[in-house]
């Protein structure tokens, strides 16, 4: 079941993911200062190179031109992600919060969870120009600015029915194919079908699409949207359990298609999923009154940048 994207990691990736433009960064000791505590220039060099490494190990190659190009926008988040950490470590101080705090060590593990793994999360972080203390700094305050939101019943209701389609389960299929270049070649592997031949080994011997001898030809289920428009047509329009009887041709080259199973699209009952809105609905509220009070932090700071640092307008 296909959900919202809300929530608490919502709320996490929202201020990750958020970018600037940035002229060339040149400068002093200091490259920015938030409410007169000063972002050392050596500490954001250290933040560029880290974060560099692991667009590297991505594939991203920065003596290219779109390398050159990306370059000044990353070092614009980077130090962006800086300015917002040095708010929010002024918020854990002012607010007297504590990092040893359940929730906030459970959120993190969470987030680690999600990630995968300790290496994917470290690097995750790096590329986004956070460290772990800060990301525990945002958990703290998080917390503590979403720990009264309530949502009654009407209004997840009225989630619901704004999201539904969230919750519904879309129409689907699941197939085979194999793929030839020739209309002529489709039509010879019809009538071999015709005649008792497999499906599946025909994929594995004749068929020139990658990864076709190991998987016979097996495409998964798919929903509307994620073939090209004439193989998502036939697909569809094909009884479960038969193979084309004439060739599909699309960009790719002539497929013979057999539809193993079609599910159609089926709308949530509210009381089997009320309890998922329920969350959802919750998590979209803290994350709205989170960004209003980050957005009011941001608004009220003090921020200088050295001379080169400065976003572009």
């Amino acid at each position: 079941m296909k959900k919202p994207r809300v929530g608490f990691v919502f709320g996490v990736l929202a201020l990750m993911i958020m970018t600037t433009g940035c002229s060339s960064l040149v400068g002093g000791k200091w490259a920015v200062k938030v409410n007169e505590t000063p972002i050392l220039v050596k500490d954001y060099d250290v933040r560029v190179s880290e974060a560099q490494k692991v667009y590297e190990k991505q594939g991203m190659k920065f003596d290219t031109d779109q390398g050159k190009e990306a370059l000044p926008q990353i070092k614009s988040m980077l130090l962006e992600r800086m300015i917002e950490g040095e708010l929010i470590a002024q918020e854990v101080k002012n607010l007297s919060l504590n990092s040893e705090d359940a929730k906030v060590k459970e959120q993190e593990e969470i987030i680690k969870k999600n990630m995968g793994n300790e290496a994917t999360f470290q690097d995750t972080l790096k590329q986004q120009g956070m460290t772990e203390p800060e990301l525990r700094n945002f958990l703290m305050v998080y917390e503590k600015v979403t720990g009264d939101v309530n949502v009654n019943e009407t209004e997840v209701k009225a989630f619901f029915d704004k999201n539904i389609s969230y919750y519904s389960q879309p129409e689907s299929v699941k197939a085979r194919h194999i793929l030839v270049k020739t209309e002529d070649e489709a039509k010879a592997i019809i009538a071999q079908l015709s005649a008792g031949a497999d499906f599946e080994q025909l994929a594995k011997e004749k068929s020139i699409e990658p990864g076709a001898k190991e998987s016979g030809g097996d495409l998964g289920t798919f929903t509307k949207g994620r073939m090209v428009p004439e193989f998502e047509a036939a697909a569809f329009a094909q009884k479960v359990g038969t193979f084309s009887t004439a060739p599909v041709k699309t960009e790719f080259g002539y497929h013979v298609i057999k539809v193993e199973e079609h599910t159609v699209a089926a709308a949530p009952e509210y009381a089997k999923v009320q309890g998922q809105v329920g969350q959802d609905a919750l998590n979209q509220a803290k994350d709205a009154k989170f960004q209003t009070y980050f957005d009011e932090l941001r608004k009220n700071a003090k921020i200088e940048y050295s001379q080169g640092y400065k976003p572009a307008s």
